[in-house]
């Protein structure tokens, strides 16, 4: 059996929760079609796997434990507002992530035993950012633009990074459920 998994950090912010519930909520912006996140499936992706076995899942678990097992909770700062890819073609609204470094060393050995144990995942380079909607179709390119303008470099506090899951991603009617497989406490 196979399972769509990926190697996340969940985020918790309750003064971005906030400020995305009034954007949610703001008329002129959701002229646009707007998919947003739902709030209990913030997190930000280290390795998307994609279906994977579920005999692999206890090497997964394994190697995770075996990569973090240094690491010691801390918290990031949550700061400014973009879009992906581009301005021009907004498919991805995104908070910003900082103060990260100290989980990067831990992050590449794990891709590389990853890539060792024959495990497949997005080898696209990490680009820390928490996914707060996706942008479906844009009728009102200035209700965006103003959003992200007055909030490029908005401070939205701190977030906890004290555990590593394995999610799972199940597809709903409602959109994707991300359910967690195993977590990994961080010291």
């Amino acid at each position: 059996m196979m399972k769509r998994l990926f190697i996340g950090i969940p985020m918790v912010s309750e003064v971005a929760a906030r400020q995305a519930a009034t954007w949610r909520n703001d008329r002129q912006l959701n002229t646009n079609r707007i998919s947003w996140s739902r709030y209990e499936n913030w997190h930000i992706t280290l390795f998307f796997l994609g279906n994977t076995s579920v005999d692999r899942i206890a090497a997964l678990r394994n190697l995770i434990d075996e990569s973090f097992q240094a690491v010691s909770g801390f918290r990031a700062g949550l700061k400014g507002i973009g879009v992906f890819p581009d301005q021009r073609s907004p498919k991805v609204l995104w908070l910003g992530l900082e103060g990260l470094e100290s989980l990067m060393p831990a992050y590449e050995q794990l891709g590389e035993l990853l890539r060792e144990n024959g495990f497949e995942y997005d080898r696209k380079p990490l680009k820390p950012h928490l996914t707060i909607a996706r942008v479906k179709h844009l009728e009102h390119r200035n209700s965006l633009e103003s959003v992200l303008s007055e909030f490029q470099d908005f401070d939205f506090g701190t977030v906890a990074v004290d555990r590593l899951v394995l999610y799972e991603s199940v597809s709903t009617s409602h959109g994707p459920v991300y359910q967690p497989v195993s977590e990994k406490q961080l010291g």
